[in-house]
């Protein structure tokens, strides 16, 4: 039996209706294939090595999981450290497979996210655009200890906020549920999790219940009051939790004298920039640290203000949206940072300009300004989240034109990163093929000397001895070269063959120069 073809009429209304997820797919897409280029230039640095061998050491117990660096307690970014560090030490394809999966995933759930916020509406695709294209990701994309530690947070983020936001339209068990599973996914990943509940129930009382703010977080609180028990309890046994580990961590909370420096600088130099594209150019001092033109970055300054002002004027609850996102950097971008990070390694401008930190800030940006711009899909509170007090005459043109001043800026912005990172990232992958060949071939019974590793693989000054030879390289000698290998810091008396890693990666004969 003939399959008779397809009506034009028939494709062009499968189209119509398929034309958003289709968009999406591609926007998607373009976005992993442009992060797989950017991952095929970058490898493992710093943090990633002591997350990597600290997997080969450690089994896999409470103890590892639970085991916070900086302040940062993250079990499910440990839990995927050991499984990359057993199943293949030190493989960077396989990491960029991961990171690949993990970046579709935080795109589909975005989707899905602003189809039960906004509708399947074709103005979703830009906010879709705005999360996937964001200069905010870059840093955090090619480097695998952020991660593991923010695209779960992410995931869990965004698929919370779906499901409340279906509980909120039709009271279902389920769906509380299920926002409860997706806060835990992203408290495990991440302490930024706990700011998650904060984020629901801004949303909920700024968007979803009738009357002035005020009343509205009263009667949110009340209404939905399941809910928020539910949040409630998973994040004070977090929290509990979170407490009970913290006197194991490196870094202690404390309150920071930079803060007043850190504040203007993290808004104004790395946040405002990278809602417009920034930071367009980045600073030789760091691997991800903001420095945009000086009048680009006052010109974002300018566009952000009209942009919050226009959407306010327009929009009864715009200001809403904007106030979520402001208490959204708040708590979980400069709090946390001014009371584990500040004074400890770098100066508080120095570190404010570190787009890594504000990773997380990037889907909320997105949701935020669908809230402040677009009305919510299904039927009104009370008609008021709807209003509009006037309507642009040319919004059309002028979003499209913001649109691809914000893509170009980010494809700059891309640009401009991996040219700069790539060297480092190219020396340290050579430095660790290097020292893999050299361990292999190492003569039975070489005692070798202890030293730093070179800066691209990880800074002597800030690790101190965990950048060790020793530990670094030394994870690659597990098993059978382990038994005929092995590791001194101060060698002592008569050594036959004593031996040095180079800063190439090569194993060399040690040589001893001047008096000791």
């Amino acid at each position: 039996m003939a399959i008779e073809p397809a009506e034009p009429r028939e494709a062009a209304g499968w189209l119509r209706s398929h034309g958003v997820t289709l968009a999406a797919v591609t926007l998607i897409a373009v976005q992993l294939l442009l992060m797989g280029d950017l991952l095929a230039h970058s490898y493992f640095r710093q943090d990633d090595f002591s997350y990597l061998y600290r997997g080969v050491d450690s089994g896999f117990g409470w103890k590892y999981l639970m085991w916070e660096d900086a302040g940062h307690l993250q079990p499910l970014g440990m839990a995927l450290a050991w499984v990359l560090a057993r199943a293949s030490l030190y493989n960077w394809p396989l990491t960029c497979v991961i990171t690949m999966f993990l970046l579709a995933a935080v795109g589909f759930a975005m989707l899905r996210t602003l189809r039960t916020l906004f509708g399947n509406r074709p103005a979703i695709l830009i906010l879709l655009a705005v999360l996937l294209f964001s200069p905010l990701q870059l840093a955090g994309i090619a480097w695998w200890s952020v991660v593991i530690d923010i695209l779960p947070l992410e995931l869990g983020l965004l698929l919370a906020v779906d499901a409340h936001v279906r509980y909120l339209r039709d009271g279902r068990t389920r769906n509380v549920v299920a926002a409860a599973g997706w806060l835990l996914v992203a408290l495990a990943a991440s302490d930024k999790g706990a700011v998650v509940p904060l984020l629901l129930f801004g949303l909920t009382s700024a968007f979803f219940v009738a009357g002035p703010m005020k009343a509205a977080v009263a009667q949110a609180a009340v209404r939905y009051w399941r809910a928020w028990l539910v949040y409630c309890l998973l994040l004070a046994a977090w929290a509990a939790l979170y407490l009970s580990q913290l006197s194991g961590s490196t870094v202690k909370p404390d309150t920071a004298p930079g803060v007043l420096d850190f504040a203007p600088t993290f808004i104004g130099t790395t946040l405002l920039p990278a809602m417009l594209g920034g930071p367009w150019r980045w600073s030789a001092t760091g691997y991800d640290v903001s420095n945009p033109p000086a009048a680009l970055q006052q010109l974002s300054w300018v566009v952000v203000v009209v942009v919050v002002v226009v959407s306010c004027a327009r929009r009864v609850r715009a200001w809403r949206a904007w106030a979520i996102l402001a208490a959204w950097v708040l708590a979980a971008d400069i709090v946390p940072v001014a009371l584990g990070r500040l004074g400890t390694l770098l100066p508080a401008g120095l570190e404010a300009a570190e787009t890594r930190y504000l990773t997380d800030a990037a889907p909320v940006l997105a949701l935020c300004l669908g809230l402040a711009f677009l009305p919510v899909a299904g039927p009104p509170v009370d008609g008021e989240q709807d209003a509009i007090r006037f309507r642009l005459p040319a919004a059309r043109p002028a979003v499209l034109l913001a649109l691809g001043v914000f893509l170009v800026g980010s494809f700059w912005s891309l640009q401009a990163f991996e040219s700069l990172n790539g060297p480092a990232a190219k020396a340290a992958r050579s430095y660790i093929a290097t020292a893999r060949v050299a361990v292999a071939d190492a003569p039975r019974g070489a005692l070798i000397m202890a030293g730093p590793t070179p800066t691209s693989v990880m800074g002597p000054g800030i690790f101190g001895p965990y950048g060790y030879t020793s530990l670094v390289v030394g994870a690659i000698a597990r098993g059978e070269p382990a038994r005929r290998l092995s590791w001194t810091g101060s060698p002592r008396g008569v050594v036959g063959n004593l031996m040095i890693f180079n800063d190439r990666g090569q194993l060399l004969p040690a040589t001893t120069l001047g008096p000791s």
